[in-house]
């Protein structure tokens, strides 16, 4: 009897099992003007500049200082940043700065939303270095 109601149990999960759909992984990445919902910081839109400016060090040798710095990442679906590039064509350190200190910052953001759905998207920012 004992053995009857292990095997029922292990055969009922096997069958519940096959009937749970698989989550559709996602690996578009969309573009701000294909999205209904921008993705945005959940602590306000300063949080980023704020964290920039508190954590981009210059550098200790006479490097030319690029006014601006063109970067992009990815607003994943839960709130992270991955894919960090830098887009124009500066000196390394300030790129390898630039990536760092965006990778450090880890308040998390509302994903954009297309057709009621969280959607990976790509988002621009630029870090502002001159006077």
């Amino acid at each position: 009897m004992k053995a009857f109601f292990i095997i029922t149990v292990f055969l009922y999960s096997l069958v519940s099992k096959g009937q749970e759909k698989p989550k559709e992984v996602q690996s578009k990445i969309y573009t701000e003007s294909e999205v209904s919902i921008l993705p945005k910081l959940m602590y306000g839109s300063n949080a980023l500049t704020r964290h920039v400016y508190r954590h981009f060090k210059a550098p200790k040798k006479a490097i030319p200082v690029p006014p601006k710095i063109q970067c992009s990442f990815v607003v994943e679906i839960d709130g992270t940043i991955s894919n960090i590039q830098v887009l124009n064509t500066i000196d390394e350190y300030y790129k390898n700065e630039a990536i760092d200190t965006l990778a450090s910052f880890k308040e998390p953001w509302y994903p954009a939303v297309k057709d009621n759905q969280q959607v990976r998207c790509i988002h621009y920012y630029d870090i502002n270095l001159a006077p």
